[in-house]
C-alpha cells in the first residue's frame, strides 16, 4: 500500500512538472532559457501596457516585440516587418512598386542607412545616388540605420510626387539634399545589345528576381543568334536577389553537376547549388563594382573560380550571407541562415571579390552608366579591349 501511494505521489509530481514545462513554453514565445528573463519581459510588457498614456493596438505591441527580438541578433539582414511595411516589401520583391528605386541596408558599423545601389533607369539613379552614400533624412525627418523600414516608407509614395532626401555623399563627404521624383517602377532585370561593330555581346543584369534566369537565357540566345563570339556580363550596381536565379545564369557556363555555390549553416550543414545546364564555351568578362553584392557575387565567384571569366572593375560589396524569407498574412520574417562559399571554398562576407583587372572609376559615373559612351566608361572600354585581344 505504501509503495502504491508513493508511486501515485511521484506520478503526480511528474505530471505537475510536465504541466509547468508546457505552460512555461506556452507563455514563453521567445524561448527564454532563463525563466527570470521571461518573467522580466512579461512584467515590463504589462507595465508599459498599463501605464502608457495612450491606447496601442495589441498587434503593434506584438509586432514591435518580435522586431526587437530580430534586431537582437545584431545582423542587419535579419528583421521582422508587419502590416503595410510587409505589403510594401512583397511589392518590392515582385519587381513593381512606386518609389525612387534604391537598394539600401542598415549599416551596423555606424548605424546609418547606406546605399547598396540605385536601380538602373530609376529616379534614384538619375538623382546621382551611388553605393556608399548615406541617407540621413527623408522629407526632413532624420533616420538611423535601425529605422530603415520607416525611412523606406517615407521614400515611397504616389507616382509623380517628390521627396527630399538628405544624403552624405561617399565621393565628396558633402551633405546634400536631393529632390527626387517618385515613379511607378517595373524592374526589367536583363538588357542586352551588341557592342558597336564588334562581335562582342553585352548583357546587363540589374538584380536577380525569380524571372532573371529565363530573361538572361533569352537575351543570351538572341546575342548568339546575332553573331556574338564573346560576352560582357555587367553586374555593376547589382545588389543581388535570388540565389537560384544566379545559379540559373551560371548554369549556362559552369559544367553540369559542378557547384556554383554552397552554403554552411551554424551547425556546419552544407547545402550545394550545382549547375544544371550545359557548359557553353565563350570568352567572358564580368564587370563589378562596390554596388555588386550577394547573388551577383555568387555568379562572379563561380565564373572566376572555374576560370570561365575575366573580372574587371572594382572590389565588390562583400555580402556573403544568405537569408531565408518567411511570409504569413501581413508579416514577413527575414533570417540570415547561412554563409555562402564560392566553389573554391572562399567566403567573401565583409571582404568582397577582387577583380582580375582593377579599373577605378569616379563614383558619380556609376549613377549614369546607361548614358555613358564607350569612351566615357573606362571599365566597359577595358572589357572590350580585353575581349578584342583574345
Amino acid at each position: 500500500m505504501y509503495i502504491k501511494k508513493r508511486t501515485l505521489i511521484i506520478g503526480s509530481i511528474i505530471l505537475i512538472i510536465a504541466t509547468a514545462v508546457l505552460t512555461l513554453g506556452a507563455v514563453n514565445p521567445f524561448g527564454f532559457a532563463n525563466p527570470m528573463d521571461m518573467i522580466k519581459f512579461t512584467t515590463v510588457a504589462k507595465t508599459i501596457k498599463s501605464m502608457y498614456y495612450a491606447d496601442v493596438p495589441d498587434d503593434d505591441y506584438v509586432g514591435s516585440a518580435i522586431a526587437g527580438f530580430a534586431q537582437g541578433t545584431g545582423d542587419p539582414y535579419t528583421n521582422y516587418i508587419y502590416g503595410e511595411e510587409a505589403n510594401d516589401y512583397m511589392e518590392d520583391v515582385q519587381g513593381s512598386f512606386e518609389g525612387i528605386g534604391v537598394y539600401i541596408e542598415n549599416n551596423t558599423d555606424d548605424n546609418t542607412i547606406t546605399v547598396v545601389s540605385a536601380i538602373s533607369g530609376t529616379p534614384a539613379e538619375e538623382a546621382g545616388l551611388v553605393s556608399g552614400d548615406k541617407i540621413l533624412a527623408v522629407a526632413g525627418v532624420s533616420y538611423t540605420g535601425e529605422q530603415m523600414n520607416e525611412a523606406v516608407r517615407n521614400m515611397k509614395g504616389k507616382s509623380g510626387t517628390t521627396v527630399d532626401i538628405t544624403v552624405l555623399k561617399a565621393d565628396t563627404g558633402e551633405t546634400v539634399t536631393l529632390t527626387v521624383e517618385r515613379r511607378h517602377i517595373d524592374v526589367t532585370t536583363v538588357e542586352s545589345k551588341m557592342i558597336g561593330e564588334t562581335r562582342i555581346g553585352y548583357v546587363s543584369i540589374s538584380q536577380f528576381t525569380e524571372s532573371t534566369g529565363s530573361e538572361f537565357n533569352q537575351n543570351f540566345t538572341d546575342l548568339i543568334d546575332d553573331g556574338a563570339k564573346s560576352l560582357i556580363i555587367d553586374l555593376r550596381n547589382n545588389p543581388g536577389g535570388y540565389v537560384t536565379s544566379a545559379v540559373e545564369v551560371a548554369s549556362n557556363f559552369v559544367k553540369s553537376g559542378n557547384d556554383v555555390v554552397y552554403t554552411l549553416d551554424k551547425d556546419g550543414k552544407k547545402e550545394s547549388y550545382p549547375s544544371k545546364g550545359s557548359q557553353y564555351h565563350i570568352p567572358i568578362v564580368v564587370l563589378i563594382n562596390q554596388g555588386s553584392a550577394s547573388a551577383s557575387e555568387i555568379l562572379t565567384g563561380a565564373l572566376k573560380d572555374y576560370g570561365l571569366a575575366h573580372i574587371i572593375g572594382e572590389k565588390s560589396y562583400g555580402k556573403g550571407v544568405v537569408q531565408t524569407v518567411l511570409s504569413a498574412n501581413d508579416s514577413v520574417l527575414s533570417v540570415t541562415t547561412a554563409r555562402y562559399y564560392t566553389p573554391s571554398g572562399t567566403c567573401i562576407h565583409e571582404i568582397g571579390i577582387e577583380p582580375d583587372e582593377t579599373v577605378p572609376m569616379e563614383l558619380s559615373k556609376y549613377a549614369y552608366l546607361d548614358t555613358l559612351t564607350l569612351e566615357e566608361d573606362e571599365q566597359l572600354s577595358a572589357a572590350v579591349k580585353y575581349l578584342s585581344e583574345q
